[in-house]
């Protein structure tokens, strides 16, 4: 019995692995042009002129998520296991306003190509078990997720970080690594995971060997609210430092403060900011650290100390151009483009309501936050793509299109260089994505 279920499970993967050659092999095809998007709970394509509109995955319950491989040929995406989605918390899923993410429930994670064909489902759903959305390594062959008992998920310390392979269906060869507090960062060279547990911050391998501290003991004030209780990589350095924070003994107008600490690869730490902070993390060229407080934002040269602060609508999402020069903060109300080099802030669309100048409380331990698994940008960082959510003044201007998903130009200044381009005017548009999202680039959500 045991050998025939072995052999029905390789068929199954030879079979499942034909299907998705064939899917890419297809034609419409554009490599990093294609633009995805979530409508109506499926996951689809179009080119940035509009044309080709593609159903890449239809499924008969939702899409909650998708990630876009770094190089632009597959998708992971979750979907809502079909039985947890006739309950009454299946119906009625907490749904972030801005980013469209859904939190951890029962669901299934899958692979395909960017041309549709069949799924590969790497993990199937139980209406008890839990995962969040899964996110690529660097090298797009393996991917990050989180598992847990949906009626324990009230500590960190009871979920399990899984490696799966993109291409091994139904759990084949997936690893676990070792409990952390938060996400594990991988490396850029996609051979290294980094955690933190109350032993202390930790490496391990993909596969959850090699198990080394990197510093023993647990740090300071450690477990820390979900949104600071990271350990990241340096993205683009062969001799990545490490970025973590710790917190401070001196309160900052009466709130609780950290330390954000750089520890090299040769061991020698140092404080690069003490803040109230509420979200850090690294820019795309691994130079710069991105960091909010209640009084706004933050980049911080690493090299040589200098900074510039800026503030705009809170709670806003993150998106670093992918080389580094330009930043867009994608809030309730507004979207503002930030120039890196000098800090000059420009809302470029609005829907005419003040922006909110406010913070949530920070979250506490046990929340289940996770990053994003896509940017908005072009990986030219000359064009990005919008959806507008109600927010149809453009640089004050109405946009005569109205709501709909649009396409922006920069020209060489980074300004914005005419009107946007409607792509597509389905107001269900959410979630766009045109490239891929580092974990180490993106805050938690």
């Amino acid at each position: 019995m045991r050998r025939t279920r072995i052999l029905s499970a390789l068929v199954l993967l030879l079979a499942l692995l034909s299907m998705l050659a064939l899917a890419a092999c297809t034609s419409g095809n554009l490599g990093s042009e294609e633009i995805a998007f979530v409508r109506d709970g499926n996951l689809w394509t179009i080119d940035p002129n509009g044309a080709n509109i593609f159903e890449a995955e239809a499924q008969s319950t939702p899409v909650l998520g998708y990630g876009l491989s770094p190089d632009h040929q597959l998708f992971v995406f979750r979907t809502l296991d079909s039985t947890f989605a006739k309950t009454p918390a299946g119906a009625h899923l907490a749904i972030n306003p801005i980013t469209g993410l859904v939190g951890d429930v029962p669901s299934t994670l899958n692979t395909v190509g960017i041309d549709g064909g069949s799924p590969i489902p790497i993990i199937l759903s139980s209406p008890t078990l839990s995962h969040s959305n899964a996110w690529w390594s660097p090298n797009n062959n393996r991917l990050l997720y989180r598992e847990g008992a949906s009626s324990t998920l009230a500590s960190p310390d009871l979920v399990t970080w899984v490696i799966s392979q993109n291409d091994q269906p139904v759990g084949i060869a997936r690893k676990f690594l070792p409990n952390s507090f938060s996400i594990p960062s991988i490396s850029a060279d996609s051979l290294t995971a980094i955690g933190n547990s109350s032993q202390g911050i930790f490496t391990t391998t993909l596969a959850g060997t090699n198990f080394t501290f990197v510093q023993r003991g647990a740090l300071s004030g450690h477990s820390l609210p979900a949104s600071m209780e990271r350990v990241l990589w340096q993205p683009a350095h062969q001799h990545p430092s490490i970025l973590y924070a710790i917190t401070s003994n001196t309160p900052i107008n009466s709130q609780i403060s950290f330390d954000l600490i750089l520890r090299t690869a040769n061991g020698q730490t140092r404080v690069l900011a003490n803040c109230a902070c509420r979200q850090f993390a690294w820019s795309p060229d691994g130079n710069r650290v991105l960091y909010s407080t209640s009084q706004g934002y933050t980049i911080l040269n690493i090299q040589d100390g200098t900074h510039v602060s800026f503030e705009t609508e809170h709670e806003a999402v993150p998106y670093w151009s992918p080389d580094s020069r330009a930043l867009l903060l994608d809030g309730l109300h507004t979207l503002t483009l930030i120039h890196v080099a000098d800090g000059h802030t420009q809302v470029i669309l609005s829907d005419g309501h003040a922006p909110v100048m406010t913070d949530e409380p920070l979250p506490n331990a046990a929340a289940f936050l996770q990053p994003l698994g896509n940017s908005l940008w072009n990986a030219d960082s000359q064009r990005f793509v919008l959806v507008t959510r109600g927010r149809t003044l453009w640089q004050g201007q109405q946009l005569s299109s109205g709501n709909g998903l649009y396409t922006v130009s920069l020209n060489e200044q980074d300004e914005p260089q005419g009107l946007p381009t409607l792509v597509d005017g389905n107001v269900h548009d959410t979630q766009p994505g045109w490239s891929y999202e580092d974990p180490n680039t993106s805050f938690l959500f």
